[in-house]
């Protein structure tokens, strides 16, 4: 088990240094979703221009199923997250629904596409959480559509409030990272410094849901 572990935190060292190498970890203001001002940004749609760093990451990603055979299928959130939903579900052979952002106005006029049978369990496939409120939208559109949704696996946990609001909706949240465990890793890295993961991590303190 501790071997187990040990391969994992350093899948997790190596992952956290390739995004950064990418592109994919941004030390800039940026306004969020929800329009908080951030001085850091995670940019994981640049992970489609980058084969190998997207597989990785999908399947040490999907590491985070405890058991596979009771999950019927997964969804990734609209849009980033489709990417890595689809790596998933042609690697690990696991059905793959898609929450379109709004139900076509022709044709079947389908918000989820694929097919399921009421009760099947998905599993939601997430980028980054900051508030929960997107992941939210998509587990309300599948639960309202008769499938039962209990988990979010997700790259990143910026720890401003997502997980809680998501558990208090009856969904547990499974990060690869949270800001914290990122910074830590970036810095034994040496790729940033100890002023800036205590920037980062005094903004994330002062600004989270209450």
């Amino acid at each position: 088990m501790c071997g187990k572990l040990n391969e994992m935190e350093a899948e997790l060292k190596e992952l956290a240094v390739a995004l950064f190498d990418i592109g994919a970890v941004k030390f800039t203001e940026v306004t969020l979703q929800n329009g908080w001002k951030t001085p850091i940004y995670m940019d994981l749609r640049v992970t489609i221009s980058y084969p190998k760093i997207l597989r990785k990451l999908s399947q040490t990603l999907w590491k985070l199923a405890k058991d596979s055979k009771n999950i019927a299928h997964i969804c990734g959130v609209p849009y980033t997250a489709l990417p890595f939903a689809t790596v998933i579900s042609v690697e690990a052979n696991m059905p793959m629904l898609i929450k379109r952002k709004e139900a076509k106005s022709y044709g079947t006029k389908k918000l989820i596409e694929g097919n399921f049978e009421s009760g099947d369990k998905c599993v939601i496939i997430e980028d980054v959480i900051v508030l929960g409120s997107s992941a939210l939208e998509t587990i309300n559109d599948l639960r309202n559509s008769g499938l039962k949704v209990t988990e979010v696996f997700v790259v990143v946990d910026r720890e401003q409030g997502g997980r809680e609001n998501l558990q208090n909706e009856n969904v547990e949240v499974r990060s690869l990272f949270t800001i914290s465990q990122l910074m830590k890793y970036l810095l034994d890295a040496e790729k940033i410094t100890l002023e800036v993961m205590e920037e980062i991590m005094g903004y994330i303190s002062k600004n989270k849901a209450h």
